[in-house]
């Protein structure tokens, strides 16, 4: 198989790949991509085994700061942030995200959204998984002073901040995953509280 037979191929298992629910698409793409190299001449035989010390590791090594998973990785490609942007305004310790720099907007609405998107960031970092757990932002915005327990449920289900996951937060419901949109509007506040960092 040539060279642009091969990239025209991995294109096509990305796409195939990104059409799967999200918890299913790097072991797709895994697979799709050992039976392409298998056809070519360039992988394991069959039957044979991926071994774990064979596959591209994604975290950083120690020391290096934020791990960069796939799903940072995606989000990094898709808005252009950096990881030097990242490091200034989080840290990364134990396996755990600490936010250093953190919203400090007036407004409970906007603070409350900004939260949200922070926390699919942090479990980008820490779980590879894009998303945001409505508890979980409860939580956040009870101890950051962004929450009203007589709208929270309500910010969610805006039409502005619902277009920001797959499917709108609802309260006690399940974690959900940032939309296209919502990726580009946590790209934005990024490099916004990075560049409020160096002031």
């Amino acid at each position: 198989m040539d060279y642009a037979q091969l990239k025209a191929s991995i294109k096509e298992i990305a796409e195939i790949a990104a059409s799967v629910p999200e918890q299913f698409r790097d072991k797709c793409f895994e697979l799709l991509l050992t039976k392409l190299l298998r056809e070519s001449g360039g992988g394991p035989n069959d039957g044979e085994d991926i071994k774990e010390d064979k596959l591209p590791e994604e975290k950083t090594p120690k020391g290096d700061g934020v791990p960069i998973t796939t799903q940072l990785r995606v989000l990094m490609k898709k808005t252009d942030v950096t990881k030097a942007e990242i490091d200034k305004i989080l840290l990364y310790d134990n396996a755990e995200v600490h936010f250093i720099k953190e919203p400090n907007t007036k407004g409970i609405t906007t603070g409350q959204m900004e939260w949200a998107l922070l926390l699919a960031l942090k479990n980008a970092i820490e779980k590879n998984s894009l998303t945001t757990d409505p508890e979980e932002l409860r939580s956040v915005c009870q101890d950051k002073g962004y929450y009203d327990k007589g709208n929270f449920a309500g910010v969610l289900k805006q039409d502005r901040n619902a277009k920001l996951f797959r499917k709108a937060l609802t309260a006690q419901g399940p974690a959900e995953p940032l939309s296209s949109e919502g990726q580009d509007a946590l790209g934005v506040l990024i490099k916004r509280l990075a560049t409020e960092a160096e002031k």
